[in-house]
């Protein structure tokens, strides 16, 4: 169902987002700090459990779309594709700000507030209509459900990773907080990554 020789560069690029400091990520760290790793963990999968109901909503979204349209896909493509090259001048403007959050201040706190923080930001759900959709092939099967595995597999990754940031939460703060070089090389990542696949998209046969 899942295009395999377009999955490694979906993973790679997955990965490195995840890692890109972030509003999710200064939300786990800002928990862990104020309530610790348990609470840190409970941010991590709840702004999972929150990507994850974007991705269905994207998945079903983009399903009644292509069913009304044969253009659809076409007209997301170029509007994700643009979208992804705005979010990477973005980044390259940002690329020293530090996110601040103020986190939860305990479990189920921290898990609520991860979910809701990512379910009414409605910038999550135009960024899975933009970079999952790179990742497709028409021929490889629906593409409502490769974007439905694709943003399941990208949610899982992101909690992973946020998982990590809350066990080693001090010393990710600090390197964060401290070295502008670590929040401007991750920046600079990020950005030629969201350029990158902008551009892909926007240079994309459509026949």
């Amino acid at each position: 169902m899942i295009d395999a020789a377009l999955f490694p560069l979906f993973l790679a690029g997955a990965l490195v987002l995840n890692f890109t400091p972030g509003p999710d990520m200064a939300f786990t760290l800002a928990t862990s700090a104020r309530a610790g790793v348990s609470a840190g963990l409970a941010a991590a999968v709840g702004v999972g459990a929150g990507s994850l109901g974007w991705a269905v909503l994207t998945a079903a979204g983009l399903a009644a779309l292509l069913a009304a349209s044969e253009h659809a896909l076409t007209i997301i493509r170029i509007g994700g594709g643009a979208y992804l090259v705005f979010l990477a001048v973005q980044t390259f403007r940002r690329r020293r700000a530090m996110p601040q959050s103020r986190g939860g201040t305990n479990v189920w706190h921290a898990f609520r507030s991860g979910a809701l923080t990512n379910l009414f930001n409605p910038k999550v759900g135009l960024f899975y209509l933009a970079f999952l959709p790179t990742f497709t092939n028409a021929a490889a099967g629906p593409v409502w459900l490769q974007i439905l595995i694709l943003g399941a597999i990208f949610s899982f990754t992101g909690a992973l990773v946020l998982a990590l940031v809350a066990v080693v939460a001090g010393s990710a703060r600090t390197a964060l907080a401290q070295s502008e070089k670590v929040r401007v090389a991750m920046n600079m990542i990020a950005a030629t990554v969201f350029g990158a696949l902008g551009l892909r998209l926007l240079l994309a046969r459509t026949d």
